[in-house]
């Protein structure tokens, strides 16, 4: 691991902008692609719960915490926390990309529909995150193995 480094004033406002138009970009791609998720204002009523379910979004978070943890485990592991590229891939973009923020919103709707469906649906949620996150550090670790010179 390298030592902390100190940012100098450019080099933080380089990361700043960099963690901010990743972010945005993230951001951006999780909003177009969760946008028709959730049912029709004048359908809502009669939809069943799996309706409330969003998808794309429990998608989009388990494949991002995954990505994360084999960036973080792979080959941004010997960076430092404030390298401009760790910064930019996983704290801005990865985190535009993933939102459990807004995953317990959309959570918190099928909680009313469904409290059974909400509980079960926020369990799978969180075991997909911890079950890819292993996945990305698994892979890591077989990826940096095979890097390596004999």
């Amino acid at each position: 691991m390298h030592p902390h480094v100190t940012l100098s004033p450019r080099r933080l406002a380089a990361a700043v902008l960099g963690a901010l138009v990743a972010g945005a970009a993230g951001t951006l791609i999780r909003y177009g692609l969760t946008a028709l998720e959730h049912p029709p204002a004048d359908t809502v009523a009669t939809a069943t719960w799996t309706a409330f379910i969003p998808w794309w979004l429990l998608v989009i978070n388990a494949l991002g915490t995954g990505v994360a943890a084999f960036a973080l485990w792979g080959p941004l592991r010997r960076h430092d926390p404030n390298d401009l590229t760790r910064v930019v891939i996983v704290t801005g973009f990865l985190g535009g990309l993933t939102s459990y923020s807004t995953l317990y919103l959309d959570l918190g709707e099928l909680w009313h529909v469904s409290w059974v469906a909400g509980l079960l649906v926020s369990a799978a949620a969180l075991a997909s995150g911890v079950l890819l996150a292993a996945v990305g550090v698994r892979v890591a670790r077989h990826w940096s193995h095979r890097r390596r010179p004999a």
